[in-house]
């Protein structure tokens, strides 16, 4: 009576066995099939973009996300579909926070990746910057997203030079490297009021060497003036607070660069 039962219990077992490898077979030879979202089942792939467009424009980015997703999902070489894609994208860049910043570069970045021909393809690239740029610290933390941005931006307007977003591109890279250079302005500020106007002298060198559209370039000169002063070398002092009086007249370090040179000259 047992070994009966032992022998059902296999049969069956072996049975359970074929109905899985059978199923699994089967599975990999049936074409997938998007799902249809009752919702949009019945729309055209330009009313749905259309109705996205408004979810979008209304700020409600997860429901737009869903109905851009559909036309991208369904029309991946229509010209629709990949605009779909880039708004995908755009979502998740709207939402902002770190989390949803990284989907969209990774979005922005597979849209250059699958269509490197097309007309938006800078736009991609500029977004994928931008994303390192909304990332920016302030000028007295760390500035590694400072250093992302500017090579992203470098990279698109190297890679599409003759793109209508290259000047908003090139206008980012200058606040990019305003923020580098007020982080080196910084730190040399610090040196000199901690007594150390040999290390301020080397960042301010770096500085004036390195960024020569910094917005605050006059308060560098007379920085420069202050560390050389305080160095014993007059001479040189000099010529830097005469530099601002010179070419920053309008300046607020104009009239205290003036009284520095009437003191070095008593």
């Amino acid at each position: 009576m047992r070994g009966k039962r032992l022998k059902i219990r296999m049969l069956l077992t072996i049975a359970a066995v074929a109905a899985i490898l059978s199923g699994c077979s089967s599975g990999r030879n049936t074409t997938f099939q998007p799902q249809i979202d009752p919702e949009l089942a019945n729309l055209t792939k330009e009313e749905i973009f259309e109705k996205a467009e408004q979810e979008f424009q209304d700020e409600r980015w997860t429901r737009a996300r869903r109905w851009f997703a559909h036309v991208y999902e369904n029309y991946p070489n229509d010209p629709l579909g990949r605009r779909s894609l880039l708004r995908v994208a755009d979502t998740y860049f709207q939402q902002g926070d770190p989390v949803n910043l990284i989907e969209a570069q990774y979005k922005y970045r597979d849209f250059v990746n699958r269509y490197p021909a097309s007309e938006q393809a800078d736009y991609a690239m500029l977004q994928i910057a931008m994303v390192s740029y909304k990332q920016m610290e302030r000028p007295d933390r760390d500035q590694t997203r400072t250093f992302e941005t500017i090579e992203k931006l470098q990279e698109m307007i190297g890679a599409y030079p003759n793109s209508p977003l290259r000047p908003e591109a090139e206008s980012r890279l200058r606040e990019a490297r305003d923020r580098l250079a007020r982080h080196d302005h910084l730190v040399a500020s610090f040196y000199l009021h901690r007594g150390n106007p040999r290390a301020a002298l080397g960042r301010l060198n770096h500085l004036v060497e390195t960024y020569p559209n910094y917005v605050d370039r006059d308060q560098v000169f007379f920085d420069l003036g202050r560390a050389l002063e305080d160095l014993g070398r007059q001479g040189e002092a000099r010529l830097y607070y005469e530099r601002v009086v010179a070419e920053y007249p309008d300046s607020r370090w104009a009239q205290p660069a003036r009284e520095k040179l009437e003191d070095l000259s008593a």
